[in-house]
């Protein structure tokens, strides 16, 4: 029986799935072996956004000056920290550099076995090798056309596997548009599964086990929601609160969901001005809940940050919030709540308030990967100044 197979309807019902959890995907292995290889140019780390500015030198200011409550200073350790020496530097970078040019020589040869026109004159896809033994099929111009496409297809894919197995492959990925869509079925039947799907394509993916039964090790997508938080505290000792269309009792801080490419930092920042028109700098994160099973049965990391007020002035957005209103701190923390997390947060917010509590701030780290930077999040007193990458 031929196997039947709507791609619309998939295509719709994961789609719906994938706009809550697109992105968030916090799995190492998918970060290094499909985005680096899927050719996917993800240079969202220019941290440069200008109208969420993160002024770190500021900030740092703010962070160590909160004021605090406490009488008896705590006692004081003295740390030595060595910094590594400029020789030391020099001979680490010269031996990556040695170790790259063996890498990129490995993968330079790999590329020319896996991707050579000759597979594709002997009816082979050809696909990216990865570091992990698998092959990445992103090249969708290389599928056949015509009404006898189909029929083509499968005696293509019958050639590739049977030349992934020879060179001992191990996940296959196969990226189809929906323009192709009719080829699915063929992959289907030889094995494939469904991994993910975008608005313009469907992965699949294949394993091909040892001689020994090597269980199946390629990620599942996304894994995680992120979410931020902002407690937004004035010089009167007052906190940002509001409640939700859906919750008009409710109060809370305001907050929501991390967007495709944006740093925890900036998420704080940027939900904190769309739900009530304060403009603010990021601080540091006071903490963070991790929570089991949540929407579509993925997980969920919520992050509770600090953030520095720069106007009063309260514009809310009328089609999400019903109410928002600056509130004594102490008056938060004794709101009645059937919200686990937000009593949490109130009682954080205190300690910030009051009791110097400063929380993890965020320190700019050069990426290994691409250009531009990443946020080391920590609550040290260490420089990370010359790990940044200059502008």
């Amino acid at each position: 029986m031929k196997l039947q197979f709507s791609f619309l309807i998939f295509r719709n019902i994961i789609n719906r799935y994938n706009k809550q959890i697109n992105c968030n995907n916090i799995n190492t292995y998918s970060i290094k072996s499909i985005n680096r290889y899927n050719n996917i140019n993800n240079n969202n780390n220019n941290n440069n956004n200008n109208i969420f500015k993160i002024n770190c030198n500021n900030n740092n200011r703010y962070f160590c000056s909160k004021k605090t409550t406490t009488t008896t200073p705590p006692p004081t350790t003295t740390t030595t920290t060595t910094k590594p020496t400029t020789t030391n530097l020099l001979k680490i970078t010269k031996t990556m550099s040695e170790t790259s040019k063996l890498l990129d020589k490995k993968k330079e040869e790999l590329n020319e076995k896996y991707n050579s026109p000759q597979l594709t004159e002997k009816g082979i896809l050809v696909g990216i090798p990865d570091i992990f033994d698998g092959i990445i099929v992103n090249d969708t111009t290389q599928y056949p056309k015509g009404e006898d496409r189909v029929t083509k297809f499968k005696e293509i894919i019958k050639k590739s596997l049977e030349f992934w197995i020879e060179n001992k492959r191990r996940g296959i990925w196969v990226r189809i548009p929906e323009s192709d869509s009719i080829l699915i079925p063929t992959l289907v039947e030889n094995g494939f599964s469904f991994h993910h799907c975008q608005q313009d394509y469907i992965m699949l993916t294949k394993w091909i086990p040892t001689a020994n039964g090597e269980p199946n090790k390629l990620p599942h997508y996304t894994s995680h929601f992120i979410g931020c938080g902002g407690v937004v505290i004035n010089d009167r000792d007052e906190i940002l609160l509001i409640t939700e269309k859906q919750r008009p009792d409710k109060w809370k801080i305001p907050g929501g969901a991390n967007d495709p490419g944006e740093d925890i930092c900036q998420t704080a920042v940027r939900e904190v001005f769309e739900e009530t028109g304060i403009r603010t700098e990021f601080v540091s994160i006071l903490g963070f809940r991790q929570l089991h099973n949540y929407a579509f049965n993925r997980g969920d990391i919520y992050f509770i940050c600090a953030l520095k007020p720069l106007s009063s002035e309260i514009n809310s957005d009328p089609s999400e919030i019903a109410q928002c209103k600056w509130a004594p701190v102490k008056e938060f923390t004794e709101i009645e709540t059937p919200f686990p997390l937000q009593k949490s947060v109130s009682r954080l917010a205190y300690d910030y308030c009051f009791n110097g509590y400063k929380g993890m701030k965020a320190s700019a780290v050069a990426n290994s990967l691409r250009s531009g930077n990443s946020f080391v999040y920590h609550g040290s007193d260490t420089d990370f100044e010359d790990l940044k990458q200059k502008e």
